[in-house]
């Protein structure tokens, strides 16, 4: 059965978070100097969509894609309504928060991100700032949007669609940038944090795999892992994880740096560790310890022409009992290309992903894949706050295990989606 979601609920939901937001953070009388002011800014995101014959991630499958299971279906669904508000205190502080309405999530209004930021004016080329609360770690080249959305297509490439769904920083990072030349010039961000939870990062890649899913969890969100995983424990499906919990008491950290031309050329490198203790237990979960490497660049060479490439390698390990201990490996890149003329914007995306598990226990499967994806979307905006896109998503995957649920080790993927996103 495919996945849907009706669009009714979304916009009772969506009402009650307006109005709840905006009655919690109406901001009282304007100071003389401007402060304290609040900035909302919102999303409504609707889709009509073409599935793909493969149950999805969400219905317990083992589809790479958000829908699937009823071949050719075409289905209407408000996929979200989100709302930021930034409320800038005092020169240089402001406090960020994204809420969202979305049907297949545990709660009707989820956090997505929440944070506070202090950013003093600079005195010269060296300046800082620090942030604190929950919030994504700066990797995602193409997720630069409202709402942590992309300018360019509907389904983000397979290493954002995994930061979307497994990373969350809930801690404090710090950023120093340097601009030698002033403003115009080169800049070099030196990037640190450390922070808690993401102990179950790492669990979907090696359960699941690589996918490509628009769809950030919330704080308070569950994932679903494919019912061929409880199953083969002896377990009743559905089975999910909290991937932002905290188990093993342990901080994580990440470090990295980005280095923007003159020309506008930006190079970015992170690397991540969540320092998970893989023998410790809550007793509902196991820690993961999942690191990786990520590096990015996005050059903007000619006028609208925006270019972005980024790839990632890591590992995530657990050892809950020598029965079922596992090493597992993961990699992914992408290339992207998108041209903008006037109102429109065409881009297509090159994806490739893979992940290899090394275990000496032969009870446990062997969950290693190698896949493809082609994405192609084009964008009309006829109004400064609504744009129409259509997409189009092919991925060719191999993946053991399927065997394991009598299915083909290969699986060829198509969806095609026409959506509307309404900004405010």
């Amino acid at each position: 059965m495919s996945h849907r979601v009706g669009v009714r609920p979304f916009l009772s939901a969506a009402g009650a978070m307006l109005l709840a937001g905006g009655a919690a953070l109406a901001p009282p009388a304007q100071a003389a100097d401007g402060f304290p002011d609040i900035e909302f800014h919102g999303l409504l995101d609707a889709r009509v969509v073409r599935t793909p014959d493969d149950r999805s991630t969400f219905d317990g499958g083992l589809g790479k894609l958000r829908t699937g299971g009823d071949p050719g279906s075409r289905t209407t669904t408000l996929e979200e309504a989100s709302l930021t508000a930034t409320a800038h205190l005092i020169p240089g502080l402001d406090v960020y928060t994204h809420v969202r309405a979305e049907g297949e999530q545990r709660t009707a209004v989820d956090i997505i991100e929440a944070y506070v930021r202090w950013r003093p004016a600079p005195t010269g080329p060296l300046s800082w700032q620090v942030k604190a609360g929950a919030f994504f770690p700066p990797i995602s080249l193409e997720n630069d949007g409202i709402a942590w959305t992309s300018r360019y297509t509907l389904t983000p490439s397979a290493i954002n669609s995994w930061v979307g769904e497994e990373l969350r920083t809930e801690g404090s990072e710090v950023m120093l940038t340097w601009r030698p030349d002033g403003p115009g010039g080169s800049r070099f961000d030196l990037i640190g944090a450390v922070f808690a939870g993401n102990d179950g990062t790492g669990e979907m890649l090696d359960y699941r795999g690589w996918a490509l899913i628009e769809r950030p969890a919330g704080l308070l969100d569950k994932l679903r892992l494919p019912d061929e995983v409880p199953m083969h424990q002896h377990r009743s499906p559905p089975a999910s994880f909290q991937p932002f919990a905290e188990i093993d008491h342990q901080p994580g950290f990440y470090v990295g740096g980005r280095w923007t031309d003159p020309l506008g050329g930006e190079l970015s490198y992170l690397h991540w560790d969540n320092r998970g203790d893989p023998s410790v237990t809550n007793g509902r979960a196991y820690a993961w310890d999942t690191d990786f490497d990520s590096v990015g660049y996005r050059i903007t060479p000619a006028q609208g022409l925006t270019l972005l490439a980024q790839a990632m390698r890591g590992g995530t390990s657990i050892y809950p009992s020598p029965a079922s201990e596992s090493d597992g490996h993961f990699q992914a890149l992408y290339l992207l290309a998108s041209q903008e003329w006037g109102r429109f914007r065409l881009s297509g995306r090159f994806d490739a992903f893979g992940t290899h598990e090394d275990t000496p226990v032969t009870t446990r499967p062997h969950f290693d894949e190698h896949g493809k994806a082609y994405t192609a979307a084009v964008s009309y905006r006829p109004l400064a706050w609504m744009r129409w896109t259509l997409e189009g998503v092919h991925v060719d995957s191999r993946r053991q295990q399927r065997l394991n649920v009598g299915l083909p080790i290969e699986a060829h993927e198509n969806q095609a989606q026409l959506g509307v996103r309404l900004f405010f």
